[in-house]
This record gives structure tokens, sequence and C-alpha cells, in this order.
């Protein structure tokens, strides 16, 4: 082997090392113009213990404000601050919130928009025929965890939010992240259900039931090699670039010394 076809080889292997990891990009099977179904359902879904606010509104404001529970005045410093806001309903065990006149409801299993038709149903039956009703997520939340730039808990704000929306306000994963095996653990009812998917793939992502992120979800991203052979007893560090040209160079150096 002469010094040109040693030093070739070397360079070949560095460049396979520096390359960029095929698991690396997000949505790697999607095409310009490409159309792919969404099949799982977004709608949060109401669970024992969740919050919830309910705003009656009416003709009739006084007799509207008698539905709308605990509206109370914000106070700082010993002095109204002239707000007003309405205080949540928390889901009881049964499922059910207590409304005053009406009694218990049964909403457990409902979107928002179903709660609103439940609740403008009962509310018919007794005082306000003409009643009008608002149901918003009050305190609902996930953890998003691992290898990600700002692991934390998020607020849900809306219904339908994706699990990348969910990693973007975690500031996206880190370099670290394993972007093919990223882990979702749900509750369901008295049971933990873990969903593994991969954000290379779209569709392996848009057919998943964790597309969609529910309340009390813990997002889950796993560390790549590189990251566990950092954390291991002899701390490793990261193969860079300079890494390897130094190695080239180590590796030039011999061979010029043994062909020469």
């Amino acid at each position: 082997m002469n010094t040109k076809s040693f030093i070739a080889i070397c360079a070949t292997v560095v460049l396979a090392s520096c390359s960029t990891p095929q698991n690396f990009n997000y949505l790697q099977d999607l095409e310009n113009g490409q159309q792919t179904a969404i099949t799982v359902d977004g709608h949060i879904r109401l669970q024992p213990n969740d919050q919830i606010t309910v705003i009656v509104k009416s003709k009739d404001p006084q007799l509207s404000n008698l539905f709308n529970k605990s509206l109370a005045t914000q106070i700082s410093q010993g002095t109204t601050a002239g707000s007003q806001y309405i205080a949540p309903y928390t889901v009881s065990p049964q499922g059910t919130i207590e409304i005053p006149v009406v009694g218990e409801i049964q909403i457990s299993g409902m979107t928002r928009y179903e709660a609103e038709q439940a609740i403008k149903r009962e509310l018919q039956k007794e005082l306000l025929k003409d009643a009008n009703v608002t149901v918003e997520l009050h305190n609902m939340t996930y953890t998003v965890t691992g290898e990600v730039k700002a692991p934390g808990v998020y607020k849900i704000e809306k219904d339908q939010l994706t699990l990348m929306e969910a990693l973007g306000k975690a500031g996206d994963l880190s370099q670290y992240g394993k972007r093919d095996s990223v882990m979702v653990v749900r509750t369901e009812g008295n049971m933990q259900k873990t969903y593994i998917l991969s954000l290379n793939s779209a569709k392996d992502l848009f057919g998943s039931e964790a597309y969609y992120i529910h309340q009390n979800d813990i997002i889950y991203v796993k560390a790549n090699d590189v990251r566990a052979r950092q954390s291991t007893a002899n701390g490793n560090e990261t193969r860079s670039i300079s890494f390897w040209l130094s190695i080239v160079s180590v590796l030039t150096t011999v061979a010029v010394l043994v062909f020469k």
C-alpha cells in the first residue's frame, strides 16, 4: 500500500464518521405536495381531577351569575384590582361537576364542546332558556423531560396540541436527543400506556395515538450514544471534527514515516 492510498482510506473513514446520521432529520419520508390523513382525535377528553371554567351568559346577567361559580375580585395589598375571574370546577372522582341550582352533571369522557352542550341542556330545564355556555380548559399540563433544551411542565392551552408543538415549547430536542424513539407516557384510568414513536417518519408520527398530547402526558426524549458515552466513568468527550482531523494528521505523519 502506498502513502496516497493510505491517506485516501483514512480520509474516507473520517468523512463517514463526520457525516450527518440518517436518523437526525425529522419527517424524512415526506415529499413535496404529499397529503397525509390524521386519523386520531386530538380533542381533550375530560377526566376526574381535571379543572375547567364554566361561564354562563344570558339576556339576564344577574340570573346568569347564579350559575357562575365563585365570581371573585382579585385583591392586591388590601385594595381591589378591579379584575374578576370565574373560579374553576374540579371534575369529581365520579366524573361530575356540581352546578348551583342544577346539581351534578356527568362530563367525564366528554370534550369541552360536548360538556358545553350537556350543561346548557340542564340549564335550559331550569331557569335559563336562552343560556349560552362556554367551557375552557384550566390548569391542564404535560411534562417534557430528557434530551430537550428546556425540560419542564407546560400548560395545555388548546385542543389538538401536537407532539411537535409540545417539543417546540420545550425548545426542541438537543443534539443528543434520539429522534427515532421518543416516548410518550399517558394515564388512562388506573393504567399508564406507553407510546414510542419516531420523529424521522411522518407515517409513524401522524398515525400514532400520541400525535396529539393529552393532559398529564409525560414526553421523554432518550439520549443518543454520544451522550451515553459522555456519561461513562471515564468522561469521554464528543468526537468533534477537530478531533478527527487530529487523528488524520497523526495517521498521515505515521504513513509518511512508514512509506518514506
